[in-house]
């Protein structure tokens, strides 16, 4: 049995409850471990202090001396805020009868944090919503991380079906290898496609990518569509009522990854189901 655990982000996203449906979900699909992990992030601006101006030396003491209080101040609520979290939502994942569990709170950059527990990790969840602290560094966080992300940014629902956009690119082809080797939902209805005005090259892709799920004896429907790639992977879904969307990611070179990256971004503002995303 994989040692590895199921990860689930907790902060203030609208959308926590839902990611920790979906960790509870993965954790007994997988029977894996589940973690609840809440960072904080001790970076602090002030909102009381003028910096601005000419500063004498006293002033300066008494500056630093008001700015350290602030931060300690802050400091402190950020991790009553955190424990009672993880308190609250600990005990809504041991009713729905998760026993193997762990929770943790730990200090500093976020992402750095979850790039530490890469190793452990088989999935991170992550609630996503525009409300949340994350929402802002939701593409470094992304980037940082070469395990599958999971974005809730929807109430759970169970998953009985999944869409992956496929471009031949080698995230694509990545994702493709882990819902292959390891996948985190086995027994789902798989759709593929690949959005391409040439019909003929669209098909080789598509062809391409049905080989690789066949090696590994799992069937997949397969389509091709044309026009605006958001907007056409979206309407499919839509039109089949897929429950999760699979794509590859952010590259780690962020002049390589422009056009691919825009995509990626524009389907996190666009989806209104999860996205598990490959990078």
């Amino acid at each position: 049995m994989s040692s590895k655990k199921v990860l689930v982000c907790i902060d203030d996203s609208s959308y926590c409850k839902a990611a920790c449906d979906y960790g509870v979900y993965i954790s007994k699909l997988l029977n894996l471990p589940l973690v609840l992990l809440n960072v904080v992030d001790h970076s602090h601006i002030s909102k009381k202090v003028n910096l601005s101006g000419n500063i004498g030396f006293g002033s300066k003491e008494n500056l630093l001396e008001e700015l350290t209080r602030e931060e300690q101040a802050e400091s402190k609520e950020l991790i009553s805020i955190g424990k009672k979290l993880l308190k609250t939502f600990s005990a809504y994942v041991k009713e729905k009868g998760v026993e193997n569990l762990f929770s943790m709170q730990r200090h500093g950059n976020f992402e750095e944090n979850l790039e530490d527990l890469e190793k452990e990790t088989n999935i991170a969840i992550i609630g996503f919503d525009k409300t949340s602290s994350n929402y802002k560094n939701i593409e470094d966080i992304i980037r940082a991380l070469n395990i599958p992300i999971l974005l809730a940014n929807c109430e759970f629902t169970p998953i009985n079906s999944i869409l992956m956009a496929y471009d031949g690119s080698d995230y694509a082809n990545k994702a493709i290898d882990i819902a292959t080797k390891d996948p985190i939902f086995p027994n789902v209805s798989r759709h593929i496609v690949n959005v391409n005005k040439d019909k003929a090259s669209s098909e080789k892709l598509l062809n391409e990518a049905k080989n690789l799920f066949a090696r590994a004896d799992f069937e997949v429907k397969t389509s091709s569509l044309d026009g605006d790639k958001i907007d056409e992977i979206l309407k499919y879904q839509e039109d089949n009522n897929i429950d999760i969307i699979a794509m590859g990611a952010y590259s780690h070179n962020r002049l390589k990854s422009v056009v691919f990256g825009s995509i990626t971004s524009k389907m996190l503002e666009k989806s209104k189901k999860p996205l598990l995303l490959f990078r």
